[in-house]
Parts: structure tokens; C-alpha cells; sequence
């Protein structure tokens, strides 16, 4: 009984030296991009979301990750090649955080760049950002949209796993010697 309790102490104790270990943190960036085909004519209105935490865009891990910046990018083109016809077709695109001042701009093969805190937050929170474009005059075509985030990707220390690998064995070698006594 004296060895039973003896090697469960052992146990909990490298168990629990192995979860006060800290994850070091690594340089990291995710990239998600939405490229509808064939391109979308607006309007009506479209609506999309980008997800982050698919593993072909990085695999963020809200809660774990860290992202502390990001960049949207929006191509929008006119269907039409007048460059007079340009000058009317206008577009709002809505992100997290800009309902009360969003971004207007004339569509002639322009890239939109957005930020906004809100939007931050949301990445952070559940690692997806909602965008919405829609057309204020004239029609023009949605050619694809880009979001890039860097931030931070935590990573267990490597004595962190070796103190929990030496744990789990420790944990083996008590429950075989149980059951060969």
C-alpha cells in the first residue's frame, strides 16, 4: 500500500511540475483567402466570412494564439472597361467595428485595405472575421478578398513535455507493477 501511495505522489508530483511549465510563444502568421469563381457581380449585396482556424489558412486556436495585427484586402473591379463609367460606381464594405463610419470608394481595380478594433477582437476571440460589400451606385464584380493576421502561436517548452513524458511513464510503470504484485 506504502508503494501505491508512494508512486501516485510521484506522479502528481512531476504531473503537476508539468502543468506549471509555461508555453513559450512563436512568431506565427495565418492567411485565409475567399476567391469566388467565377467572380461575383454586385449587386445584391454579399456577405462572406473569412476562417482562420481552418488548417489550410494556419489553424489559429482562439484562447491559445495570439494575433496582434491583421490586414483585409478587398479587390473589387468594374465590369465595364469605360474609365467614365468608373468614376460612378461606388461600394461599402462593412467589417467588424465601421458600422458607424464606413469606407467608401470608387471601384476602379482599387485594393481596399481595412483595420478596426472590433475587428481584432473578433479574430482573437473565435479566429473569424465577417465581411460584407455592397453596392452604393453602379454594379461591379468582386474578384477575391485576403486576410493576413501575425501574431503569436504558443508552444509547449520542450521541458514541459519532458517532464509530462516523465510523468506518464512513471504513471505506467506503477500500474504494471500493480498488477504483476
Amino acid at each position: 500500500m506504502k508503494k501505491i501511495v508512494k508512486t501516485l505522489a510521484a506522479a502528481v508530483l512531476l504531473t503537476g511540475l508539468a502543468g506549471t511549465a509555461s508555453a513559450d510563444y512563436i512568431g506565427y502568421s495565418w492567411s485565409d483567402i475567399y476567391d469566388p469563381n467565377p467572380d461575383l457581380t454586385i449587386p445584391p449585396s454579399r456577405t462572406y466570412t473569412h476562417d482562420l482556424t481552418d488548417p489550410a489558412s494556419g489553424g489559429f486556436r482562439p484562447g491559445i494564439d495570439y494575433i496582434d495585427n491583421y490586414t483585409l484586402s478587398v479587390h473589387l473591379y468594374d465590369d465595364r472597361y469605360d474609365s467614365w463609367w468608373n468614376a460612378f460606381d461606388f461600394a461599402r464594405i462593412d467589417v467588424p467595428g465601421t458600422e458607424g463610419d464606413r469606407w467608401f470608394f470608387s471601384v476602379a481595380g482599387q485594393e481596399f485595405g481595412g483595420w478596426s478594433l472590433a475587428g481584432w477582437l473578433q479574430l482573437n476571440l473565435t479566429g473569424t472575421y465577417t465581411v460584407t460589400i455592397e453596392s452604393l451606385a453602379g454594379d461591379f464584380l468582386f474578384g477575391a478578398s485576403r486576410l493576413d493576421a501575425r501574431g503569436y502561436r504558443a508552444v509547449p517548452e520542450p521541458g514541459t513535455l519532458a517532464l509530462l513524458a516523465l510523468g506518464l511513464i512513471g504513471m505506467g510503470v506503477a500500474l504494471s507493477r500493480r498488477r504483476n504484485h
